[in-house]
């Protein structure tokens, strides 16, 4: 799996409304260009404040339908305005009306002191009390977190050590005292843009099949033991399954998301297409089905994208002032066995 493997992309609804987010849609968001995910603010939002949400998916979208292990998430600094940004975990189909305030947040700040190698303790200063105690809180016992001095996730110069919090951190202030289970094992310094984050950990990201259940009133059966419905990590989306027997050898098959997935018989494969981007959508073996099926007997299942969804969330605080050039950095990282 390569770095351009692993690709975001928009909800179906991208809004301030309760209705923003929801499924994962097909246009992807490009790095680096202006405005994909955030809108610029306009004045009047700066002087009296504002609160905007963005769902995204990552998508392992790797055409061999390898594994991305142990992914993680993370937001990798502070912006260079006065806005904030923090990122929390979404499901596959959630909205901003199931939003509820005391999901778990993840974010970034810059150190307060310099580190000396061989210590465990540090302090960092969060944007706004809220990041530093209570629902909002960045940094929590137990939460890996990523200390470093590189300007860019990707540099090659500067260091970087992966930490687990231990203890809960204190706070004064916009001040939190970090005390990690290990020893730091570099320096970092103030003037070097040194900072810590939070760290979502997603786990091993691949397409799924789930819930596979046969429901005939004669013999009908289907061996998913020997024949399982396979998935593929471009072109499968979440849904559940209906397939529906109109007479003892064919079917018609729809979701729950109101894809329409075409018709088959028992002879034949079944391997619906993504009209997005031309890959299976699953595919159903004939080699699977024995027995003798009726009309109205069903056969369901659930499938899962290679992909996990999360939030972000923007707080523009009033009388926030204009910044050109305002940016994020929201990082995927992951291994694969290839």
């Amino acid at each position: 799996m390569l770095d351009t493997d692993i690709k975001t992309y928009h909800a179906a609804e991208v809004s301030a409304l309760a209705t923003n987010g929801g499924r994962m849609s097909v246009t992807q968001v490009i790095s680096g260009v202006v405005n994909n995910v955030w809108p610029h603010v306009p004045r009047a939002e700066r002087l009296a404040g504002a609160v905007l949400h963005r769902k995204l998916f990552d998508k392992a979208a790797d055409d061999t339908d390898g594994t991305l292990l142990a992914a993680q998430k993370w937001v990798d600094r502070p912006t260079l305005g006065e806005d904030m940004i923090v990122a929390f975990a979404g499901t596959q189909t959630d909205t901003q009306a199931d939003i509820v305030g005391n999901e778990r947040k993840y974010g970034a700040a810059y150190l307060k002191t310099d580190i000396a190698a061989g210590v465990s303790t540090f302090v960092v200063t969060v944007e706004d009390a809220s990041l530093a105690s209570g629902p909002d809180a960045i940094f929590q016992d137990g939460d890996p977190i990523r200390l470093t001095d590189k300007l860019t996730p990707d540099a090659v110069a500067g260091n970087e050590e992966f930490l687990t919090i231990s203890g809960a951190p204190t706070v004064l202030g916009l001040d939190v005292t970090i005390t990690v289970a290990e020893v730091i094992a570099n320096p970092y310094t103030v003037v070097g843009e040194s900072r810590a984050m939070s760290i979502m950990d997603k786990g091993d990201i691949a397409c799924s099949v789930a819930n596979f259940t046969v429901t005939a009133a004669g013999t009908g059966a289907y061996d998913d033991t020997t024949h399982p419905v396979t998935c593929d990590n471009i072109g499968t989306v979440e849904d559940s399954i209906t397939l529906q027997f109109t007479d003892a050898t064919h079917f018609n098959v729809i979701g729950s998301s109101g894809i329409a997935y075409g018709s088959g018989d028992t002879a034949t494969d079944f391997i619906p297409s993504n009209p997005d981007f031309t890959k299976p959508y699953f595919t159903l073996e004939a080699a699977g089905f024995s027995g003798v099926f009726a009309a109205g007997d069903t056969i369901t299942w659930d499938i899962h994208p290679a992909s996990f969804a999360y939030w972000l969330r923007r707080t523009v605080p009033a009388g926030c002032a204009s910044l050109a050039n305002n940016k994020l950095t929201a990082v995927t990282a992951g291994e694969s066995a290839v």
